[in-house]
């Protein structure tokens, strides 16, 4: 099987787009041993999807046969013509300001138009300097991103692309658009449950006066990468025509905030679909994404920074997502702590109900937003600015990269917008005071075990609610039904849900499941002719920017395994070194790669070492005891019970807080104490002192000194910001090792991974690896000889000693070779390459050294600097 897949990989086939049913072959079993598995596919090579993009299969339903019949689809024409899409390499062009000037100049009237531009452009051409592999990766999107086939809601299957395009555009015209419900909505009567309201200064300060410099900012910080909206500018441009532009720019922007008025055109947005499912069927399937003009962007993106200055005083502490200053980890910790226990009999009962708001971005009534800012107290100037951008859009659907329908929107917030998540934690705020006014009038509701001294009942992650209450009707009742009937805001709330319902059984899954699991849902590595592609150079990237990034989601929120981490590891390390092939071997040991750079390795991070650091912060902030986190103050009520976090046992607390624990021993030599005036700091328990914790050392003492064993000191604990923090930590837990001397040589433009890669290999092989330092691209050839150890030349940086590498220089097309007076000057491991002057015109344009491939790296001195 190994070497099948290896043929495939090698001569470079990609798996053909399937549309409908994704398994093909089926045991002809019922019930528990029905089995369905994707055996057959269509295999073709990028220049098939050049001739035939459009070409996909279909698997029909089986007959005779365990395997169903597959039909290949598709034609050469692309029958439209793709959206203009402005390219960011444009603006490196020598040409672009003085286009961008000559344009400017002339007055143009604002009216909607749909531009394009085609491949006889100069420009184009000239940037259009793309690997093969991102060819091919663009042509495999584009054929795996087309939809050809959709199921509508009577069950028929639509094949043509008039009623495909027809489907997709009402649909969500009529989610999105239709005509607005206009009703009075008065939420003022919740201000008593709500944890804050502003006050007039903070009102004063949201409408302040917009600066020029917040307006630049806001440009500036869209990256340019992020999808243009319907005019196809990216930020890239207006960062790069600013000088033009840019006061134009402003002015555009300070009118909005002065009169409140936003133009139409500013306003259009593309949904981009993006499918939730391997092979969507139904519109259902796809995740409709809202593509905003910048300009758009940038004046959410103000009244966004505003909005956050208040969030953390309005928002519950059960919601932690979006929040500044919070982390969503805590409501996982929070909610590992109080499911555990739920399969262990003689414990209180209790339940927990799992709600799923289905599209509930984009079912928010407009009304309904405006009335929880007002019960909230923004100011009416600050709900205005609000309103014109969320309550004027106009909607196209992007099918098969272009845009279909033309439709106002009365309804929802947009995913893609700045503002929107802000916006929907506000809202779900305003639904857990709706059931915090019911649980205060229901004298039947029962709270869930361990959370009535803190009133808690829900925990919010984004969209996804966890309710919990005691296992009784009463309560289930109140929760489950109580918020979704209430007379008080009838169809304003995304009230669609799905209920999932956690009771007292077995809900830890065994050892192995929950690695599979893990493995296989979240940590996934490029296939195919992907990983082919990749260079060495290349899969290190990729595990380091995208796949490290995966991990620390779930190493700040869970003490993993080290099953788990050692099968991830073993992903990671097979990928570097072998890429999906079955052949081949790890060169280094991973320790070494994990290692940082100036110590020899390659700065991939140890997961292990990082998942102890994340959740060393967890623990910080227990020392810290910082109140804005839920999950700090249910381990104070129920963990430590006015004990010191440095003194409590181990034993009696979950699987997780007993891990949490165990990193005290490392973290404590590296916290420093500052003693206060003696309110909220033990005495005896907190290790404020050299000697460590002085309860454990004097056990006796608080008798024998007659002080109180509560008695308390106050203490500020410092470590400076949160990132200098993490890192600290991380230091803490790695493997160390001796700092190397190259490292100190690839400062500079010299410092590029191709350079780290070549040093990193050098060190460990010193010969093998110098061999291969000279490359021959024009049909040359640089003869290597390799002499037997003798001393060598010690550099100024003290590297080491390495024997004189000798180089004779000849051609293909002739044998002849040069005298003993050809060798080049001795090669050191290091950014730079010396040659005899004599020999540098010929040799120059030829030798290829990876240390930069560059004139100015090769320096005609004759000897070794």
């Amino acid at each position: 099987m190994n070497e099948f897949r290896d043929c495939i990989l090698g001569t470079g086939l990609i798996h053909l787009p399937v549309q409908g049913e994704l398994f093909s072959w089926h045991n002809c079993s019922e019930g528990d041993r029905s089995l369905w598995k994707r055996l057959d596919r269509l295999l073709v090579n990028d220049a098939w999807l050049r001739l035939w993009p459009n070409s996909h299969y279909q698997c029909l339903n089986a007959r005779t046969s365990d395997h169903s019949p597959l039909v290949l689809r598709g034609d050469t024409d692309n029958h439209t013509v793709s959206m203009f899409r402005f390219d960011n390499y444009l603006t490196m062009s020598s040409e672009f300001i003085p286009l961008v000037q000559n344009v400017w100049r002339h007055r143009i009237e604002v009216h909607q138009c749909h531009a394009s531009t085609t491949s006889q452009d100069p420009m184009v051409k000239r940037g259009d300097q793309c690997s093969r592999i991102f060819f091919r990766k663009v042509a495999m999107r584009r054929a795996s991103k087309r939809v050809f086939q959709i199921i509508n809601e009577d069950g028929h299957t639509l094949t043509t692309q008039e009623d495909v395009v027809n489907e997709f555009v009402s649909f969500y015209q009529r989610l999105l658009g239709g005509d607005r419900r206009r009703e009075f909505i008065d939420l003022r009567y919740l201000r008593p449950w709500a944890r804050h309201v502003l006050t007039q200064e903070e009102s004063q300060a949201l409408v302040q006066s917009v600066t020029r410099e917040e307006i630049k900012d806001a440009f500036f910080d869209i990256a340019e990468d992020k999808a243009p909206g319907p005019d196809g500018y990216s930020s890239g441009f207006y960062k790069a025509a600013w000088p033009v532009i840019g006061e134009e720019m402003i002015k555009a922007i300070l009118e909005f905030f002065t009169t409140g008025r936003l133009l139409k055109q500013v306003n259009t947005t593309i949904l981009a679909l993006i499918p939730k499912v391997r092979a969507p069927s139904t519109v259902s399937d796809f995740r409709p994404i809202s593509c905003c003009n910048v300009l758009y962007k940038v004046i959410t993106k103000i009244i966004v920074q505003r909005l956050r200055l208040v969030l953390d005083k309005l928002i519950s502490p059960s919601q932690n997502a979006f929040v500044p200053g919070r982390s969503i980890g805590d409501n996982i910790l929070l909610a590992q702590e109080l499911f555990a226990g739920y399969n262990r009999q003689g414990l209180p009962m209790r339940c927990a109900l799992k709600v799923d708001l289905r599209k509930a971005y984009d079912t928010v009534e407009w009304d309904f937003l405006s009335a929880v800012l007002q019960m909230f107290g923004f100011p009416g100037t600050f709900i205005g600015w609000v309103e014109e951008c969320v309550t004027t859009p106009m909607f196209s659907v992007c099918i098969n990269g272009n845009p279909h329908g033309f439709f106002k929107g009365s309804r929802g917030l947009r995913q893609g917008d700045p503002m929107s998540p802000f916006l929907f934690v506000l809202i779900m705020e305003v639904l857990q005071l709706m059931l915090l006014q019911l649980i205060d009038q229901n004298e039947g509701f029962s709270f869930h075990w361990r959370c009535k001294e803190l009133g808690l009942f829900q925990l919010c992650f984004a969209d996804d609610l966890l309710l919990f209450c005691k296992a009784d009707v009463a309560s289930v009742r109140v929760l489950d039904t109580g918020w979704t009937s209430s007379p008080n805001c009838p169809g304003y709330m995304p009230i669609h849900k799905r209920v999932s319902l956690f009771s007292p059984v077995q809900h830890r899954m065994s050892g192995n499941n929950y690695l599979q699991h893990y493995i296989s849902r979240r940590v996934t590595f490029p296939s195919g002719w992907e990983s082919i592609q990749l260079s060495f150079a290349g899969r290190l990237q990729l595990i380091k920017s995208v796949l490290m990034s995966l991990n620390v989601y779930w190493a700040m929120a869970f003490i993993l395994p080290k099953g788990v981490i050692r099968e991830v590891e073993k992903k990671m390390r097979t990928f570097l070194w072998k890429g999906n092939s079955a052949v081949g071997y790890p060169k280094v040991a991973w320790s070494v790669v994990c290692k940082p750079i100036e110590e020899g390795g390659q700065g991939i991070r140890d997961i292990l070492a990082l998942n102890k650091a994340l959740m060393s912060r967890h623990l910080w902030n227990v020392i810290q005891n910082n109140q804005s986190s839920i999950w700090v103050k249910w381990i104070a009520h129920t963990r430590l019970r006015h004990k010191s976090v440095w003194t409590v046992d181990v034993k009696g607390g979950s699987w997780g807080w007993r891990k949490i624990l165990r990193l005290r021993s490392a973290l404590l030599p590296y916290i420093e104490f500052k003693i206060g005036d003696g309110e909220s700091f033990s005495l005896w328990h907190d290790p404020w002192h050299s000697l460590g914790s002085l309860i454990t050392r004097f056990p006796r003492g608080p008798g024998r000194t007659n002080i109180p064993e509560a008695a308390k000191l106050s203490a500020t604990l410092f470590y400076g910001e949160v990132a200098v923090f993490l890192k600290a930590v991380y230091d803490i837990f790695r493997n160390h090792g001796p700092k190397v001397g190259w490292y100190s040589l690839l400062l500079g433009p010299c410092k590029i991974p191709r350079n780290v890669i070549e040093e990193f290999f050098s060190s460990m092989r010193p010969s093998s690896t110098i061999a291969r330092i000279v490359v021959d691209e024009r049909q040359k050839i640089i003869s290597i000889d390799l002499p037997d150890s003798r001393p060598g030349t010690r550099t100024s940086s003290g590297l080491g000693f390495y024997p004189p590498i000798h180089f004779t220089y000849r051609t293909r097309r002739s044998s002849e070779h040069h005298g003993s007076d050809t060798t080049l000057a001795p090669v050191l491991c290091r950014p730079r390459l010396t040659v005899h002057e004599q020999y540098f015109d010929d040799v120059s344009d030829d030798l290829i050294y990876r240390y930069g491939s560059c004139a100015s790296c090769i320096e005609s001195t004759g000897s070794v600097l």
